[in-house]
């Protein structure tokens, strides 16, 4: 029985999978779907008139749905700080400095704009800041000659620099398998490292036979009046939680009343209360998807689960550092498509079962997926930031896959190699 219950739970995991890829069903449905079906077939019952039993209508329904609670209320925070700072046009001025600074040399325009990007997705995510970003990036990358495909990359390398440092992202970690905060912060500091080091070699890989072209030719956004001092409110919540240890909801907090103040404080209220609005509606189905992730981690870490599921977890995940390494370098293009090592499709409900098998970590299960992550955040053809840029250069969403994943893997291999030194 227990075999057939084993099977049966990997089917789910596959058809999950393939109805995901093939975009046959959400992820936002798919996730709590697998949830119950996975507990199902591990036994746990529907109701139980006995508090401690986990049921799925108290345990994996009503408890997974407020799982990440935590992450739910950073990420509101989040999205409200992004929309205040796309509003008082912070962002606009950071990308139309850098373009200045830059003069019109391909490498130097890249790297500057990159830069200015990575900036801005220190405190902005979503689809919305994206579009925002594309609109401006892209036509002053093509007016200094760099080919389409490389100038949507470089919006996405610069936006996954940004959410390294993007405090609102940390949290998932923490509530998903009980990552410490601390081991994020401080790997986040070496991540970011890689990740420049790596998107460098791409940009100079990718421009120097770059010519500026008149064909594309772009002025650089209108000049608004902002305020000198607003321009690193993006930065400050990284300052807060990094270097003063406050928690992130606080931070974004202080972040976000700051940067109202100190640009139009005589419209602080109008825009601080159309901020939160807009923010939270940006996120709305950010927050769907967690409630569906929240609901399948309870499916699969109820008892009956993990006790069907964690020898065969335990046989296979890697106890020896060098495996891991070269495993996980492998599978990491296993997080494209909301693939099985993807945080917010499967990897979540695999990753809580890898850290109750005990072979790992739950430090080494953090940082494996936080360094599929990478490969996820700028390679995968299914993510809206993908196919916006896409849309925006004119280009095929998998010719930046293409182009992309060698320097992505790459990335996520040193990140592990990291990993296995200093946490493993």
């Amino acid at each position: 029985m227990a075999t057939l219950q084993v099977i049966l739970i990997f089917a789910i995991f596959i058809a999950g999978v393939v109805l995901m890829m093939t975009k046959k069903l959400p992820a936002i449905l798919a996730l709590p779907l697998m949830g119950i079906l996975i507990a199902a077939v591990a036994g746990v019952p529907f109701v139980s008139a006995d508090a401690d039993t986990q049921s799925i209508t108290d345990f994996v329904l009503s408890k997974g749905a407020v799982k990440l609670a935590g992450t739910i209320s950073v990420t509101i925070f989040g999205a409200i700080f992004a929309k205040a700072i796309q509003k008082e046009g912070i962002s606009d001025a950071i990308i139309r400095k850098a373009a200045e600074l830059a003069g019109d040399k391909p490498t130097a325009i890249a790297l500057a704009l990159t830069a200015a990007i990575a900036i801005i997705f220190t405190a902005m995510s979503g689809a919305g800041p994206v579009i925002m970003v594309s609109q401006i990036a892209i036509p002053l990358f093509l007016s200094a000659g760099i080919e389409p495909v490389v100038a949507a990359s470089l919006i996405l390398f610069g936006l996954n620099i940004g959410l390294l440092f993007n405090v609102s992202q940390y949290q998932l970690y923490v509530d998903t398998i009980g990552m410490d905060m601390n081991v994020i912060l401080s790997t986040s500091a070496v991540m970011g490292v890689i990740c420049v080091i790596v998107t460098i070699v791409y940009i100079v890989v990718n421009t120097r036979s770059a010519k500026k072209s008149a064909a594309w030719a772009a002025k650089a956004p209108a000049k608004t009046d902002v305020n000198p001092v607003a321009l690193i409110m993006p930065l400050v919540p990284i300052v807060l939680v990094f270097f003063l240890k406050w928690n992130a909801e606080t931070a974004l907090l202080i972040s976000i009343i700051v940067t109202v103040l100190i640009t139009k404080p005589k419209e602080a209220v109008q825009v601080l209360s159309s901020s939160v609005v807009e923010g939270i509606k940006d996120v709305a189905g950010v927050i769907g998807l967690m409630m569906g992730i929240g609901i399948l981690l309870n499916g699969v870490s109820a008892t009956q689960t993990s006790s069907l599921m964690q020898p065969i977890i335990s046989a296979i995940v890697p106890s020896n550092p060098i495996v891991y390494v070269i495993l996980f370098t492998i599978l990491s293009p296993l997080a494209l498509y909301r693939g099985p090592l993807n945080m917010y499709g499967l990897g979540s409900g695999l990753a809580k079962i890898m850290v109750a098998a005990g072979t790992l970590s739950a430090s080494a299960v953090g940082m494996a997926l936080r360094s599929t992550s990478v490969v996820q955040c700028v390679s995968d053809p299914t993510n809206t930031q993908n196919v916006i840029v896409a849309d925006y250069a004119n280009v095929d969403v998998n010719d930046i896959l293409k182009s992309t994943l060698p320097y992505t893997m790459v990335m996520a291999f040193f990140i592990l190699l990291y990993t296995a030194i200093a946490l493993f």
